[in-house]
């Protein structure tokens, strides 16, 4: 098995969502099972971001339980949409959502905190179809009340399914080569590097103004051991593998 993570950007449309599903069938030929996981559609401005849907209101300031159930909605949207797609490209594909995906958290609202996880409902749909697509970013509280995993955290959401199933990878699609060896942005000699350790990525998250990955669930691969794979979006170049064999 092996959990694919696609973000906004990769989400953004159906020309985008293609090239998502492509990436699907590459890991079905490969896999005997693929989870994916995937990011509201676009980035801030975009109807359907979290952005977006988080300031639909400035009332939500004052009402965090209603503010995340607001923001989950980009997540439901993008699986159901991508899922269908998927259909209609006979990809045998089922949706995981809510307490179907068993991240159970407290009800810090924003930023939850899991405190147990259940495979039981995705271990069964995965007897019945190879590709079950889960939205990232939403947990449930043992009353069953929608929660967010905090800023980025639907790359938690990979890494606890990764965990939960023992995957052999975690495969985020980016719309950048790999981790490179400095900003782009201030340095034209950057380049990319084929791998990196877990302490380096974090060392990156804790300073980036935008992690690659979200810091917690960085943090949760290295205890795990879980291979990360940084990969160009659209592209079959290598990009950049995370594990605890590089020094």
């Amino acid at each position: 098995m092996i959990v694919q993570k696609f973000g906004g950007i990769a989400m953004r449309d159906a020309a985008s969502r293609e090239v998502c599903i492509q990436h699907i069938k590459e890991g079905l030929a490969k896999y005997k099972s693929v989870l994916v996981v995937v990011s509201a559609m676009g980035r801030h401005g975009d109807p359907y971001s979290t952005d977006t849907l988080i300031r639909l209101t400035d009332a939500f300031q004052i009402a965090p339980e209603s503010k995340d159930v607001a923001a989950i909605c980009g997540e439901l949207l993008a699986s159901s949409v991508l899922s269908a797609e998927c259909l209609k490209q006979q990809i045998p594909c089922q949706l995981a959502y809510g307490i179907q995906a068993g991240i159970y958290t407290d009800d810090h609202f924003g930023d939850a905190s899991i405190i147990k996880t259940s495979k039981k409902v995705i271990e069964e749909l995965l007897q019945h179809v190879p590709c079950v697509i889960v939205p990232g970013f939403q947990g449930i509280t043992t009353d069953h009340r929608f929660t967010t995993l905090g800023r980025g955290g639907s790359d938690l959401t990979a890494i606890v399914l990764a965990s939960l199933f023992e995957a052999e990878a975690v495969e985020f699609y980016k719309d950048v080569p790999g981790v490179m060896s400095g900003d782009p942005k201030n340095n034209e000699n950057v380049y990319k590097l084929s791998k990196v350790s877990y302490q380096m990525l974090q060392k990156l998250c804790e300073t980036a103004k935008h992690p690659l990955i979200q810091k917690k669930a960085v943090d949760m691969a290295a205890k795990h051991h879980i291979p990360l794979h940084i990969r160009p979006f659209g592209s079959s170049e290598e990009g950049t593998w995370i594990n605890s064999h590089v020094h």
